[in-house]
């Protein structure tokens, strides 16, 4: 729920952050139309304070790393938006008052509710509408008082028009906030189907990896067992040489089978052994050179997900990439678990995992939805050659 509604509110900042500056166009139009040339001098720097502000908000909104109230995750403080709205309230407030001509100043301000209206939280868009409002009245009765460019009913009329715009942008806020609820119950609820089909599946892959561990390999073990008791009495003869051969080829790739479908040494000795031992399995089936760098001492309980998508990525590079070398990297950074997996072959470009998607290869989809409803972020980072995947993970707390 939590995420859901820092995803939105981030959203509702940017655009934010873009509308105020069609709002500072505006505001520069109103002093060059509407003010004679001795006011520009206050307005001017009115104007440019503004500009700095409406700057400042644009470079905070699409700040790609963690500062100026941001987390790593994309959070904002609550404060910002409420700072810059408050900003918007006294420059045109004040444009207003330093304006003979108040027309043109009234109308920008009618801009403020659209401004408030994307806000996300209806006690917040609730205050800073009354701001605007009193605002709004403050400059009507001031330029009907002092510069009389428009009577009592204009002023009346132009009162009512901007409450009524502040009314509605409430109820925008509000009917929004309903639907990020909405959408944020959805997204539990999605989050919980999912664990609950993954706890499914990995219990089946459980299953089969101990049926084939304790059935097939076992059989095969025994079999390779008696081979080599036939062998001691013909060590000579190429058909029991190749039945050995053969043996020992069948439980290896068993072996491998039970480990990728449920690793015992990932519950044993943690994820980063698991990861470890994936690939060198993984360069060992395909000849691929596959090197490792990892760094994770703790266990948690993401540490399932973790190595399922560490399992689908290093079986992605060996079905389709044609790469000679692949790299694995796993750490903890600030807790947040990091696994990297990169190789040298053809690329995974966006509309290739779209086709893929269409024609039913739905692996990687589903990996990343479960980290995406773990918290976390799966994404294909734009490093050619080859493919270079991202995948973080916040660690759970008491996990």
């Amino acid at each position: 729920m939590e995420r859901v509604r820092r995803v939105h509110a981030l959203r509702s900042y940017r655009v934010v952050a873009v509308l105020r500056i069609g709002v500072l166009a505006f505001v520069v139009g109103a002093m060059v139309l509407a003010s004679p040339r001795s006011e520009w001098g206050g307005q001017t720097t009115l104007v440019v304070f503004y500009a700095l502000a409406c700057v400042s908000a644009l470079i905070l909104a699409f700040a790609p790393f963690a500062r100026f109230g941001w987390n790593r995750f994309g959070d904002v403080s609550p404060m910002e938006p409420v700072a810059f709205i408050a900003i918007d309230v006294v420059v045109l407030t004040a444009l207003q008052m330093l304006s003979s001509d108040g027309i043109y100043p009234l109308l920008i301000m009618i801009l403020l509710p659209v401004l408030v209206g994307v806000d996300m939280s209806t006690r917040r868009a609730a205050l800073l509408l009354a701001c605007t409002v009193v605002g709004f009245a403050f400059a009507g009765i001031q330029d009907h008082l002092q510069k009389r460019a428009i009577g009592w009913p204009d002023t009346g009329f132009l009162f009512g028009f901007y409450a009524f715009l502040c009314v509605a942008a409430l109820v925008m806020v509000r009917i929004e906030e309903r639907h990020v609820r909405s959408v944020a119950g959805l997204c539990t609820l999605r989050e919980e189907l999912l664990a609950q089909t993954m706890t499914a599946s990995e219990e089946l892959q459980r299953q089969i990896s101990e049926a084939i561990h304790d059935g097939p390999l076992q059989d095969v073990l025994v079999a390779r067992q008696e081979l080599v008791e036939l062998s001691l009495d013909d060590p000579d003869d190429e058909r029991v040489s190749r039945a050995l051969s053969g043996l020992h080829s069948a439980s290896e790739r068993l072996r491998q089978a039970t480990f990728e479908l449920h690793p015992a040494v990932l519950e044993q000795v943690g994820l980063g052994a698991a990861v470890e031992q994936l690939a060198g399995f993984t360069a060992k089936r395909s000849g691929i050179e596959v090197s490792t760098d990892i760094d994770y001492p703790v266990r948690n309980e993401i540490d399932p997900i973790v190595f399922a998508a560490a399992r689908e990525l290093l079986s992605n590079v060996v079905r389709h990439s044609g790469a000679v070398h692949a790299s694995v990297s796993l750490r903890v950074a600030d807790g947040v678990c990091v696994l990297e997996v990169s190789d040298d072959g053809v690329g995974v470009s966006g509309d290739t995992m779209a086709r893929r998607l269409g024609e039913g290869h739905i692996g990687l989809a589903s990996h990343r939805a479960r980290v995406d409803a773990a918290g976390g972020t799966f994404v294909f980072l734009d490093a050619p050659p080859g493919t270079h995947v991202r995948v973080r993970l916040p660690l759970r707390t008491g996990g």
